[in-house]
């Protein structure tokens, strides 16, 4: 099983979403130590500075880590795709499996021309991400086309025509 890297792409774009959630982050910890007056608390603040410079170091480190380790690979029975840089995950869904195939783009994604393709099975979903469109229009058309087959074969009662 061959793995498929990401688009140069992804990297921009997992520290572009990472600059958002360590923003919104920090604005929340501000705000909480603003509204409880806790600026004046020594403990407060050590704890409120350590945490932002926990939140910067994981907004500057994670993203290309998580851009060096996600994979994806698809062959004629499964999608495999692994991801995560502290843990990492792998999602090994056979392709008999599959039950829907579908394309999404968040307004990060759409900057950067990126794509995810969501794969629905029986026991839920996985995505493969950063992907360009037509990459991930290829990928979906593949899947559909066996989802199809396999739904012929199971229509004639397993017999392939």
């Amino acid at each position: 099983m061959k793995f498929e890297k990401l688009n140069k792409n992804a990297l921009k774009c997992m520290y572009t979403a990472a600059g958002l959630g360590v923003l919104v982050s920090m604005a929340g910890f501000t705000f909480i130590m603003l509204y409880f007056s806790l600026f004046s608390n020594v403990l407060a603040v050590g704890i409120y500075t350590f945490l932002m410079i926990l939140l910067a170091i994981n907004g500057i480190i994670s993203p290309p880590l998580r851009c060096k380790r996600y994979r994806y690979a698809i062959d004629d029975e499964c999608i495999d795709i692994r991801e995560g840089w502290l843990w990492i995950e792998e999602h090994v869904v056979p392709l008999n499996r599959l039950h829907q195939i579908s394309m999404n783009q968040g307004p990060i994604d759409r900057i950067y021309g990126l794509t995810k393709v969501v794969v629905t099975t029986a026991g839920g979903e996985v995505t493969i991400r950063f992907l360009e469109y037509s990459k991930a229009q290829q990928i979906a058309d593949r899947l559909k086309v066996k989802i199809n087959e396999l739904a012929l074969v199971t229509q004639n009662g397993g017999r392939h025509e």
